[in-house]
């Protein structure tokens, strides 16, 4: 038999991943029906609820800012110019391809470390077993 605080405890674990996938609207249906019913039961959680809910309005009513047409080209030209030595006039940037691919390498690189480390942090078959055992419990 299980103790009531250890059953809680993993329920408050589930109930902050859902937060956070709320706060990132990836919340499906089924677990919000299911963190509804937890926040009922635990005021801790409802109030950790009632702050992602604060900031995920605060973000819904920021504008989007628009770049100028030309921004990519003057965020290379800037990039070839620190890395590089290279002026950052746009007609010394068509140039400088070598350093163009050293910048797209680099970032290529970051990109794929990202990617690993955030499938690496949530694994595709942990979170289904967490899920199956706090429905079992509640």
């Amino acid at each position: 038999m299980r103790d009531d605080e250890t059953v809680s405890g993993h329920q408050c674990e589930w109930a902050g991943r859902a937060i956070e996938d709320y706060g990132d609207t990836r919340l499906r249906r089924m677990r919000r029906m299911l963190l509804r019913r937890h926040l009922e039961e635990c005021a801790e959680c409802g109030t950790r609820f009632e702050r992602m809910s604060a900031v995920v309005d605060a973000l819904s009513e920021l504008q989007r800012a628009t770049p100028p047409d030309d921004f990519t080209a003057i965020v290379m030209a800037r990039l070839i110019e620190v890395l590089g030595g290279v002026p950052a006039d746009l007609q010394s940037v068509r140039g400088s391809r070598r350093n163009l691919f050293i910048v797209a390498g680099a970032a290529a690189v970051g990109l794929a470390v990202g990617v690993v480390l955030a499938v690496l942090r949530r694994g595709p078959g942990r979170q289904a077993e967490e899920e199956l055992a706090v429905i079992g419990n509640a």
